[in-house]
């Protein structure tokens, strides 16, 4: 079946169709199953076939795995997390991006751990950016500070803009004097969160 026909499937909401993308998310073809895979998750009865895209985490294919982890964000996937985790170690720098990106929406804090050591090693940026958008989603009181010493020394000034962030919301009259040095901070937009920050947690007990 070709890619054309297989997209074409998104017109059927019949079991024929489930059935047919089902024979073909198991083809010899990686990029045949990455199409079935896509159409599943577009197709209307697509959550149907969860357990498709669940064993599609496991793919022998870093197309189709990324193709699942596109799903698991969009439809908010939980009960997939634990295949998802593996491919924060993937040899593949974009299916790491794409597990980052599943794991943001389907969050569990014991994550944090794993995702802080990507921000911190991994050499590929592009990664280490997605890491620290991950943990910046799901930071809580038990972890905040951790990011913001990391954050407020990240080179990006988004990442201590962040940090600035996490001060004003989890932050107390301790954090002032380091967010006294982000007021001085090369860039404006980093100062402004600085400025909020320093005045959020200054009155706090």
């Amino acid at each position: 079946m070709t890619h054309e026909a297989i997209r074409n499937l998104l017109a059927q909401d019949d079991d024929e169709a489930l059935d047919e993308l089902r024979t073909l998310s198991t083809a010899n073809d990686a990029f045949v199953r990455r199409t079935a895979i896509e159409v599943i998750g577009q197709h209307k009865r697509g959550h149907e076939l969860r357990t498709i895209v669940a064993a599609a985490l496991s793919d022998t294919s870093d197309y189709v795995r990324r193709s699942a982890c596109g799903i698991v964000e969009q439809w908010k996937l939980a009960e997939v997390h634990d295949l998802v985790l593996p491919l924060l170690r993937a040899p593949e720098a974009s299916t790491r991006e794409c597990a980052l990106r599943a794991l943001g929406e389907i969050w569990h804090e014991a994550d944090f751990q794993a995702i802080l050591d990507l921000y911190r090693r991994y050499p590929e940026i592009r990664v280490r950016r997605e890491a620290a958008r991950t943990l910046r989603q799901g930071a809580a009181a038990s972890n905040w500070r951790l990011l913001f010493d990391d954050f407020s020394r990240d080179a990006l000034p988004r990442h201590r803009a962040w940090a600035c962030e996490l001060a004003e919301a989890f932050g107390g009259p301790d954090i002032v004097p380091i967010l006294a040095s982000l007021m001085d901070d090369d860039d404006g937009h980093v100062r402004k969160s600085a400025a909020r920050a320093r005045q959020a947690t200054s009155s706090r007990n």
